[in-house]
């Protein structure tokens, strides 16, 4: 069998993979008229989040959930973080203000944050998200809905982009789930591989958060939503892994610049943490997502073509489930390139201890 052959074979198995794995993501609803009766505390770690805090809260405040509770964590902030959430808890009782506790030597700020939040929390259901989300009235319901047959649950928001570097990697996070991780599996509580989470919108029942040892178990993993999901599996709990594009929507990053360093700070453990790890998923997603497109450039053949065209596919469902604009598909193999710079980038400030964000830095070697 010719190499051209089995090029096709593969693009066309896992074209055909992604079509069927997309049945299985299903959308997480917004719930206008909540039947709900547990208490839902919404958890929010702010580390000057002060600008983000003001299109926040009142996203949240518009929920009709009459359990919710909303906790704001002011984690040793530099600018109005406090001021801002003040405010708002002065307005609604909804809305209470935490003052973060110093950082305590062998964890990591968020994880310490969210512990502080989950030891506060009164709710029988604990929602996770970040200061740069933006929330649809009808998803906290909805969330606790969902918790009421599952144990724990990600809610993969929607990413909104503002920044070219952005514009070519952030889809790829969605695009990978539907291309490799068989969904299909997630809840299976005996597949404990098959799972993903994003700690933007990560939810658990208290039973759960407190059965898996909450953010204490996890208090120096810098990949800490995708270690509190594997815990979940490995306790034997019942994980869900949801479309939120619908319900939630995040802005990461403002620039270029915080993309490409805040992209740096986990993409290395992202690719399995080790250099032989990434050596292995920089060749497959080169051959898989770069190569077709090489083949195309230098032959001009149909066989090239359909090649480029069936390795599209997984992203053109990705991109189209998530809500990114489908122009800028085509630029799947260049975001790749740009996706595993940034990984040769991260591997070498992993190497050299060199990791930091908000302000803070940390030596995982």
């Amino acid at each position: 069998m010719r190499l051209e052959e089995i090029a096709l074979i593969v693009q066309a198995a896992f074209a055909g993979f992604a079509a069927l794995n997309v049945l299985f993501w299903r959308d997480l609803k917004p719930s206008r008229e909540p039947s709900v009766s547990k208490r839902v505390s919404l958890l929010i770690p702010a580390r000057d989040e002060a600008a983000n805090l003001v299109t926040l809260l009142p996203s949240l405040l518009e929920s009709p959930l009459k359990t919710l509770e909303i906790l704001v964590l002011n984690d040793r902030s530099s600018d109005d973080t406090a001021a801002v959430a003040q405010r708002f808890a002065a307005a609604d009782p909804r809305v209470r203000l935490l003052e973060g506790l110093d950082l305590p030597d062998g964890w990591l700020g968020k994880n310490w944050a969210c512990h502080q939040l989950s030891q506060a929390a009164t709710g029988d259901a604990l929602i996770f998200t970040d200061a740069d989300t933006r929330w649809h009235a009808g998803a906290p319901a909805a969330i606790a809905q969902q918790l009421e047959s599952c144990d724990a649950l990600c809610a993969w928001p929607r990413q909104a982009i503002n920044d070219p570097i952005s514009r070519l990697i952030q889809p790829l996070q969605q695009w990978s789930l539907i291309a490799f991780l068989p969904l299909v599996f997630v809840p299976v509580k005996r597949f404990t591989v098959a799972v993903a989470a994003n700690g933007q919108c990560l939810a658990f029942t208290r039973a759960c958060y407190d059965a898996i040892g909450g953010h204490t178990a996890v208090q120096r993993d810098v990949l800490e939503d995708m270690a509190l999901a594997r815990a979940v599996k490995r306790a034997g709990l019942r994980f869900r892994l949801l479309n939120g594009a619908k319900a939630v929507t995040t802005r990461m990053y403002s620039s270029a610049g915080d993309a490409f360093n805040g992209y740096a700070k986990n993409v290395y453990l992202a690719f399995g943490g080790t250099v032989l790890a990434f050596i292995a998923a920089a060749l497959f997603n080169l051959a898989l997502g770069v190569a077709p497109l090489v083949w195309l450039l230098t032959s001009w053949t149909l066989d090239a073509l359909i090649c480029v065209l069936l390795s599209l596919v997984a992203r053109v469902i990705s991109d189209w489930r998530c809500g990114y604009d489908l122009r800028f598909t085509v630029l799947h193999p260049l975001g790749l390139l740009v996706w595993l710079w940034i990984g040769a980038v991260s591997m070498q400030r992993f190497k050299a201890g060199k990791v930091s964000w908000k302000g803070r830095s940390y030596d995982l070697r």
